[in-house]
């Protein structure tokens, strides 16, 4: 059916779809197409009109077609309510983002007037028309104009800049984010064909769009290309699914127009590719890079157990991320029954052979013993990942171990207490002192993250209890709160005193029982009080010693307390032997 005028239309406009005779070579052709074509058309025709039939959607008539046409087209134009709305949307979006609530990033979508420029635009993909698609680019281009440079005004004015969680979830596309934007265009087609719930669909679809913008007016505003590029990168993609899915649902209800009428001019077939071409481009390269990286992820998922090994390892969270221009980046949660030194290094060997490429692997180890175990340690990890994923809660390992400066022999975490503990191999000349200062100048490296350094565990240590300035001090002698930190660092939670008289080793307990570390007195081994140096026997006063105390570390251990069990109980019988042959 020609586009003709419906009656009660009144006269047309410079902005409606004026009727024309298609004129050209392209359209001479269409026009005089042999029959075999025309049933071939007809026979698709039908394929059509079944196929969405079966997915519930209606089959609109010629003048309903026509006049969805332009109730899209005339909702899709530039007004000045569009602008105010662009702008309030943005601004509510930005803040929403600075301070990490979803809920006001939600609610920002609500003011939020993209779908319908981006239903226009779609409407003209499926009708193949250059100069709508041409008007409606330009309409979205203006929103996202404004969304971008309100982004930018506010990150200036606003005295929090940190970058959120919900920021760093829109600084790059995966998988969820393009098929939310799909579905969405889904929706927003058949709510568009039907005529109902626009509003609620609208939202869907600005929440893939509208917060894109804001983030790259942020990474303008705090310098962070990586950061405008990436939300780029996103908001195109987006962009492009939902126009796309626009044009598939118009092109199955029938609200596109005819092929037929299609205006094959030189001018608007170069802004049809053109602007096809626009979208098209981030798409295909979204598309390809979520194929490298689940590439990637299924060679990571191998490489990680092998490297940590085979059995009773669960990789709890894995997140794959890759750029233009950096290596591929792997981060990892791994359960497992026991730590594996050197995993990384073998997993980035393991993936570099694989897929012949560097690829950065940070992995993270959480020991569980049993199943119930792995399943609460499974559970907490999920509780404490973020919207930006694992990726924002991993500690800088390298860092740390560089601050270190010592082989490390295990690393592992907890994540409820946000601490690192790392135990390097033991080193030569290095005092307890030593690891307690590297200990401290790590920790204060690491931002949102404590390192605990374990030292070489000792058998016995020798704290200092009393000194006074010229007293003779034992070169193992070291302070009692350097023995606590030590005490601590190794786990121990009971150990023996002795060595010293026993009030000053009952304050010795107390000490210890304050840093949670319960001490018994050793009474057989108990000196007794100090007494005053007799003269020396030229008359001088000899140097004093110092007063310390011995801390076992290590428990006696079970056979040990099984001999001497065995010989109490042998001194105990020959006592009582002795007695029986003395007895009258």
């Amino acid at each position: 059916m020609p586009e003709t005028q419906l009656p009660g239309d009144g006269t047309r406009g410079a902005d409606t779809e004026a009727p024309f005779t298609p004129k050209g070579p392209i359209n001479e052709m269409w026009a005089a197409r042999p029959q075999w074509v025309r049933r071939g058309e007809a026979f698709f025709h039908v394929l059509r009109v079944k196929f969405a039939h079966a997915v519930l959607l209606p089959e609109l008539s010629p003048d309903q077609a026509y006049d969805l046409r332009q109730t899209v087209r005339q909702e899709g134009q530039l007004t000045h309510g569009y602008v105010l709305m662009c702008a309030l949307a943005a601004g509510i979006a930005i803040l929403g983002l600075l301070q990490s609530s979803t809920a006001v990033v939600i609610g920002a979508m609500l003011v939020s007037p993209l779908m319908s420029p981006i239903a226009a635009m779609g409407f003209g993909f499926a009708s193949l028309d250059g100069h709508r698609i041409r008007d409606s680019i330009r309409v979205v281009a203006i929103g996202a104009g404004i969304g971008i440079a309100t982004g930018i005004v506010l990150t200036w004015l606003s005295p929090i800049r940190n970058a959120t969680p919900e920021i760093l979830a829109r600084t790059e596309p995966n998988l969820l984010d393009l098929a939310v934007a799909l579905f969405s265009g889904i929706a927003g087609g058949y709510s568009t064909v039907i005529g109902k719930g626009g509003t609620a669909i609208g939202v869907a679809i600005a929440t893939a769009l509208m917060p894109p913008l804001t983030v790259i007016g942020y990474g303008i505003g705090v310098l962070q290309p990586m950061f405008a590029l990436g939300a780029l990168l996103l908001f195109l993609t987006n962009l492009a699914a939902i126009t796309f899915a626009f044009a598939l649902i118009a092109r199955l209800s029938g609200a596109a127009r005819p092929f037929g009428k299609v205006e094959w001019t030189p001018r608007y077939a170069t802004i049809l590719v053109a602007a096809f071409l626009a979208l098209a481009t981030p798409l295909t390269m979204t598309l390809m890079k979520l194929t490298n990286e689940a590439r990637i992820r299924s060679a990571a998922q191998e490489a990680i157990i092998a490297a940590c090994g085979d059995r009773g390892v669960t990789i709890a969270q894995l997140d794959v991320s890759s750029s233009l221009l950096g290596s591929p980046k792997v981060k990892a949660l791994v359960i497992a029954t026991s730590y594996t030194g050197n995993a990384e290094i073998a997993a980035e060997n393991a993936l570099k052979e694989t897929l012949r490429e560097d690829v950065d692997v940070s992995l993270q180890q959480v020991l569980a013993a049993d199943v119930r175990s792995q399943t609460q340690a499974m559970v907490d990890a999920a509780m404490e990942r973020t919207t930006a994923g694992i990726a924002a809660d991993v500690p800088p390992y390298k860092a740390i171990r560089q601050k270190i400066g010592l082989p490390t022999r295990s690393i592992w975490t907890d994540r409820a207490q946000r601490m690192v503990y790392l135990e390097p191999v033991p080193a030569p000349e290095w005092t307890l002192a030593d690891y307690r200062a590297t200990e401290k100048a790590a920790s204060q490296g690491v931002n949102g993250w404590t390192v605990r350094l374990m030292p070489p565990p000792q058998p016995r240590l020798t704290v200092l209890l009393e000194a006074s300035e010229d007293a003779q001090v034992p070169e193992n002698a070291i302070a009692t709160d350097l023995g606590i930190w030590a005490l601590q660092r190794w786990g121990l939670g009971e150990v023996t005193i002795l060595g010293a008289d026993h009030a000053r080793l009952t304050a010795l307990a107390r000490l210890l029982a304050d840093a949670g570390i319960a001490a018994q007195i050793d009474g057989a081994l108990v000196s007794p009080p100090e007494e005053p140096q007799a003269p020396a026997g030229d008359g001088t006063q000899a140097a004093p010693r110092a007063i310390t105390a011995t801390i076992a570390v290590y428990a006696t251990s079970p056979s040990r307390l099984e001999a001497q069990r065995a010989e109490r109980e042998a001194a105990a019988r020959a006592a009582a032997l002795e007695e029986s042959f003395s007895a009258p």
